[in-house]
């Protein structure tokens, strides 16, 4: 009875998902909705990295909702993969303060590449953050 119950339950979850050829279930994730930008200017100031953007991403801490309080980016550098968060910003002169998110941008952070001119995605989303690509 219990190999039953384990087979059906197995079942089930590989019937719900799609498995591409090397066993790993498979992430379309179609709603990628970001915001394109550039970077005009970057500094490492007192513990945070501050970004010059074409906007100043503040975040909304009013709602009492976790995921979409803050602005999250990616950078569309190859040799940058993490994920920041944008934890300040004065819109008057489109500084945004970021901080590393994940183990992948605490590593990569302060940054040794020139990020002058690069481009940026700024999601508004972790989730999507974690599962879209910035291109």
């Amino acid at each position: 009875m219990k190999n039953c119950l384990t087979l059906l339950f197995l079942f089930l979850i590989l019937s719900c998902e799609d498995i591409n050829e090397n066993g790993a279930i498979t992430t379309d994730f179609s709603d990628c909705g970001y915001i394109d930008e550039t970077v005009l200017n970057y500094d490492l100031f007192e513990g945070y990295f501050s970004l010059t953007l074409n906007h100043g991403y503040t975040p909304d801490i009013a709602r009492d909702s976790i995921m979409n309080d803050y602005h999250f980016l990616k950078f569309k550098n190859e040799k940058l993969k993490g994920i920041y968060v944008i934890i300040d910003a004065n819109t008057r002169y489109k500084t945004n303060k970021i901080l590393p998110l994940d183990d992948i941008s605490k590593k990569e952070y302060p940054f040794s590449i020139n990020l002058l001119n690069e481009g940026a995605c700024i999601f508004l989303d972790q989730i999507k953050t974690e599962q879209c690509k910035c291109i």
